[in-house]
């Protein structure tokens, strides 16, 4: 059973995994969180205990979002052999997006997938009609048990149990089922009801069989869950298993998979000596941290979205433009073989009678062919005579914007997962000049139509439950400043518990 008083909280890790692993010394387990939970409470059960499943939940959405799109390619094992590269590890699926970014998803956990996994209404309707030990006698079928008999002195036999049917009637079970109901229920609990589609249809049936087993063994405050009645619930449920497997005489195939489910689950814990070195998480984050923050945006602020590098799915969403079974994904453009999504603007196109997409702004053009330029005279440049030997890029910031108000206003956002110090201490790095110059194109590919009234590059934050934030997602830092001088770019800390709430709605709707 997962302990989550014995995990050790790693915050800023110095790369991008999120989740749990061996630590260095290899002597215990390490939960890695993102960047932004300097305040994160050490020590604290139920905090850390929510988190996780938020972040199961969170990685689960993921890996079911983009396994079978095409903006990613799933390596398997035999395709990462065959390019020479390392498989980490066969519980591991390694994804790469069309752009090289490379990320390794780490989703079982075997404890909490078999419970789930386990589930089948055939096999649990079939263990309540099974044949048990029972003290009844059934005197017409003496006859068959007449080598189990005990011989008196009186010439009388003493048969003490017999084989029977035991009837059932609509929710009597055995207590194996009341038990791994009672598991079952209590992770179903935690995950919000987030759960496959089998186990959710049935979860009337689930919580009547768990409040069986809690009546018969456990007090109104118990849970495997609660942080003070954690050991005491796990003792009691190992000693009930145990008993309810020594006393069950047949035992077939339906027994087993409920059995080796619980035992799972009761005995199965995270192993440092194992040789994975990742048990559960995520490489490659950021990723999946793009994808959070573009359904926020989406489900928030969807009317005001200009353009966005993002292809999403959101259950409420119909989109004419892709094909079915893509119909829920946002994208409604694919530019050299990338799905994007983007409005018309209000500005006309200079040499065709049409408007802008809002994608065409960010284009960079490069046009081999000779050309005339004429400072004094534009009239008698021939720069618009060109373009048979043109190459053209397209430049793809997160998301645009338009202010709530003034229509005219623009809000230049990109995605990064750094530390929140990272661009203040970073300044000579490869990186900060790069994400500051990208930035600062984006504002000018648009400053000659719109007026570009913030740009901010978003990171994960956590704010604390009782501390005030100053705006309706985060709260804005400072200025980036770039040789001394402003950029004009702010750093923006975004509530990483808000937004991770807003894209785990997608999961449950």
């Amino acid at each position: 059973m997962l302990d989550f008083s014995a995990l050790k909280l790693v915050k800023n890790n110095n790369d991008s995994f999120v989740g749990i692993r061996k630590s260095s010394s290899g002597k215990e387990f390490e939960f890695c969180l993102p960047y932004g939970f300097d305040d994160f409470p050490d020590g604290d059960f139920n905090a850390i205990k929510n988190f996780f499943f938020s972040m199961y939940r969170t990685f689960k959405k993921f890996e079911k979002d983009n396994l079978a799109s095409a903006r990613f390619k799933h390596n398997t094992e035999t395709y990462q052999q065959a390019q020479d590269q390392t498989t980490l590890t066969a519980g591991g699926i390694t994804l790469q997006t069309q752009e090289g970014d490379t990320c390794v998803l780490y989703s079982k956990i075997t404890m909490i997938e078999r419970i789930l996994e386990a589930y089948d209404d055939l096999a649990i309707n079939s263990i309540q009609k099974k044949i048990r030990r029972t003290d009844e006698i059934d005197y017409s079928q003496i006859h068959r048990y007449l080598e189990r008999a005990t011989y008196l002195d009186n010439d009388v036999i003493y048969i003490d149990t017999m084989d029977l049917p035991r009837p059932t009637i609509h929710y009597e079970s055995t207590d194996l089922i009341n038990l791994y109901c009672y598991i079952l229920d209590e992770i179903v609990q935690q995950l919000q009801e987030d759960v496959p589609d089998n186990v959710k249809a049935r979860l009337a049936d689930i919580q009547f069989l768990s409040q069986n087993f809690k009546d018969s063994y456990l007090t109104a405050n118990q849970s495997i869950f609660d942080q003070d009645t954690f050991d005491e619930t796990i003792s009691i449920l190992k000693e009930t298993f145990d008993a309810i497997d020594r006393n069950t005489y047949y035992k077939d195939v339906d027994y087993w998979q409920l059995y080796e489910a619980i035992e799972a689950f009761l005995y199965g814990e995270l192993n440092p000596n194992d040789l994975d070195g990742e048990f559960w998480g995520m490489h490659g984050f950021p990723l999946v941290w793009e994808d959070m923050c573009s359904t926020f945006f989406f489900k928030r602020y969807r009317q005001q979205i200009l353009y966005s590098d993002s292809d999403i799915i959101l259950s409420d969403y119909f989109n004419p433009d892709r094909n079915s079974p893509e119909q829920n994904r946002v994208a409604n453009l694919n530019v050299a073989g990338h799905w994007i999504y983007t409005k018309q603007s209000e500005v006309l196109s200079p040499t065709e009678d049409r408007y802008f997409q809002w994608y065409e702004f960010f284009a960079i053009e490069l046009d081999l062919s000779p050309a005339i330029h004429v400072y004094e005279n534009e009239e008698h440049s021939n720069f618009k005579q060109r373009g048979q030997n043109k190459f053209c890029r397209y430049s793809r910031p997160d998301l645009i914007l338009q202010d709530q108000d003034i229509s005219s206003k623009i809000e230049i956002y990109d995605f990064k997962y750094v530390p929140f110090d990272f661009y203040a201490l970073n300044r000579r790095s490869e990186k900060f000049k790069d994400d500051v110059t990208k930035q600062i194109m984006y504002e000018f590919a648009i400053q000659k139509y719109y007026n570009v009234s913030s740009s901010y590059f978003f990171l994960p934050y956590f704010f604390k439950s009782d501390q005030q934030i100053g705006h309706l997602y985060g709260e804005k830092g400072s200025p980036i400043r770039k040789e001394g001088k402003a950029t004009g770019i702010y750093v923006y800390k975004a509530d990483f518990l808000l937004i991770q709430k807003t894209y785990l709605e997608e999961s449950i709707l």
